[in-house]
């Protein structure tokens, strides 16, 4: 058998055994924490992205359908106001072509000769006044002037004579005169007696009966501007019901106009960054992130500094109204979108570790019920190698109804069973050694008895009996 193990090394091989169940169970413990942690706190702070994204999304598209159906109505305002003006300047020539037809018939009557009717027509369209100082102009096929209000382009040829924004205004009338019969032409032009160009749209037709083109024409700038005023007005509705957009704490909602200002800033916010150096850089990166096309978002993290004078990463979405020169700005601070996931991991992190030292403890108490039938299975092999093994000592751990109690009372009947085997075997050892040892002394004495030096020694013996029984003899002979 093999030499037993000291006392000291059986406690360390039962601690060893007894903690290292413990230290899996936390390990796993622990390894289950981090995973369930990293993927809560992955999975809070996607969803956070994901819902202040759609957020967003959700504000630019609706803000940029409220500022696109505003703006509409302002140009729906001047689309009729033009339409408006377009009708009255026909119905304003309506008169005119009467009249010159009826003195084309009295021509045709040779009731007046054609120049004298000419010349009579003539004198009416430049004499014609209406509305704000209006007037008709009247050109022949060579755009020279025939009948003009203004004495300067009187009977001179204006076929080179371009607007302020370098269109042949004249060639253009012909053209929708001669082709068209009828038509509109937008460009601009200076009223008489002033100096600077206005917007302005006028009514002409080629009177072909004397292949005179003749027209008339409105300035709408007092369009434009009643277009400007009700804009600017809108402009101020959206700035008191953008400047009020929220979606979170610390939320930022601006709008940047093209020149790099802030035409709407969110309520209460102080936003004095953006004419800082700092924030120039900041309103450059928005700008250059923006979508060009109207209804696109484009989504970025920029670190910029957009409060408090210090920099930090934001999600920014950005959208652009062209027609306004408008970008759509959306900031929320990255660090308000983790917040969540971060707190969450705290308590994640201490969640885990209640369950860890509850799991600890519990492991602890199991692995204590699992290893103590197994010690006491390993002390009683060592008893058993020992020769002090007592069956009795399994009795607890044979009384357990699962592997570890089969064990034991498989461990337990073959321990009584090699106990009983030695006890026999010892006896039977016994027993052979007391024949053993009988047998040698018979042999011994055997060896003894039959040796010379014993014979003689014997004989010997035999010779002193011999005397001493004739020397008793003679004693009694000589008695009376």
């Amino acid at each position: 058998m093999s030499e037993p193990q000291p006392a000291t090394a059986r406690r360390r091989s039962k601690f060893t055994l007894s903690y290292r169940v413990a230290a899996l169970i936390a390990v796993l413990l622990v390894i289950s924490a981090v995973v369930t942690t990293t993927f809560a706190v992955q999975s809070v702070q996607n969803a956070m992205y994901e819902q202040t994204n759609q957020s967003m999304a959700n504000v630019h598209t609706s803000v940029g359908s409220l500022i696109k159906n505003e703006y509409q109505s302002v140009l729906d305002f001047r689309a009729a106001a033009l339409e408006s003006r377009r009708q009255a300047l026909k119905d304003e020539a309506a008169p005119i072509v009467a009249a010159l037809d009826a003195l084309n018939a009295a021509v045709e009557a040779n009731q007046i000769s054609k120049s004298a009717a000419q010349a009579q027509a003539l004198d009416m369209l430049r004499a014609i006044r209406f509305g704000n100082n209006d007037y008709f102009f009247t050109y022949n096929r060579d755009l020279v002037a025939i009948a003009h209000p203004d004495a300067k382009f009187q009977g001179k040829n204006l076929s080179n004579l371009q607007d302020a924004d370098g269109k042949y205004v004249l060639r253009e009338i012909r053209r929708v005169a001669l082709t068209e019969e009828s038509g509109y032409v937008d460009y601009q032009w200076v009223r008489l007696n002033e100096d600077v160009a206005s917007p302005k749209i006028s009514y002409v037709f080629h009177y072909a009966p004397w292949d005179w083109i003749i027209g008339t024409g409105v300035y709408v700038d007092d369009i434009d501007a009643e277009a400007t005023k009700r804009l600017d007005a809108i402009k101020q509705q959206l700035r008191v019901s953008l400047s009020n957009i929220s979606f979170s704490e610390n939320s930022l909602f601006f709008v940047v106009e093209k020149g790099g200002s802030l035409a709407i800033t969110p309520f209460a916010r102080d936003l004095d960054w953006y004419q800082s150096a700092d924030g120039a850089d900041a309103l450059k990166s928005i700008m250059a992130a923006a979508p060009a096309m109207d209804g696109s978002i484009n989504a970025v993290t920029l670190k910029q500094t957009l409060r408090n004078g210090s920099s930090e990463q934001w999600v920014v979405n950005v959208s652009t109204f062209q027609q306004l020169g408008w970008y759509l700005v959306s900031a929320v601070p990255r660090g308000e979108l983790t917040a969540p996931g971060q707190q969450l991991a705290l308590q994640q992190a201490v969640l885990s570790i209640i369950v860890l030292l509850f799991g600890l403890f519990s492991g602890l108490l199991m692995s204590r019920r699992i290893v103590r039938p197994v010690e006491q299975i390993t002390t009683a092999a060592q008893a058993l190698t020992d020769g002090t093994f007592d069956p009795e000592t399994l009795n607890s751990a044979s009384q357990r109804t699962d592997e570890v109690g089969e064990l034991a009372r498989v461990f337990q009947r073959m321990g009584r069973e090699l106990v009983e085997r030695e006890r026999a075997l010892r006896e039977q050892v016994r027993r052979l050694t007391i024949e053993i040892d009988r047998s040698q002394v018979a042999k011994d004495v055997s060896a003894i008895t039959d040796s010379d030096y014993f014979q003689d020694i014997k004989a010997k013996a035999a010779e002193l009996r011999r005397q001493k029984a004739e020397r008793e003899q003679s004693q009694d002979t000589e008695k009376p």
